[in-house]
């Protein structure tokens, strides 16, 4: 069996940096824009997350957009938006949602818009 030679680096060479894909390119990508639902109710943060996905439906396809709803910290009981949002983006936004995942720390979504 050969043996393969390994090729040493020489000063201030570096490897080349691994391709993104999947929920890590989605989570480094820019968003176009940013929709914070931080003290909204369950009603008005359904209704306004469906004006910006109309709106980014057109102008965004393929971009990402950021969703933020917060933690729920400040909620009285259980945190409601982040919950909400999550089913709202994998059932009724679907056609318009690619993908998404949860924000590093948590408290928001990195969306990507479908294509036209």
């Amino acid at each position: 069996m050969a043996r393969k030679k390994k090729r040493k680096k020489t000063r201030g060479e570096s490897a080349p940096a691994p391709e993104l894909k999947g929920l890590a390119l989605l989570l480094v990508e820019t968003p176009v824009e940013v929709l914070d639902l931080h003290g909204m109710t369950a009603d008005g943060a359904e209704r306004r997350l469906g004006f910006f996905f109309e709106r980014h439906r057109v102008t965004s396809a393929g971009r990402v957009v950021h969703v933020i709803t917060g933690k729920g910290a400040g909620s009285s009981g259980e945190a409601v938006l982040p919950n909400l949002v999550r089913d709202l983006l994998a059932e009724d936004f679907a056609p318009v949602v690619t993908e998404f995942g949860g924000l590093p720390g948590g408290g928001g979504f990195a969306v990507r818009i479908a294509d036209g």
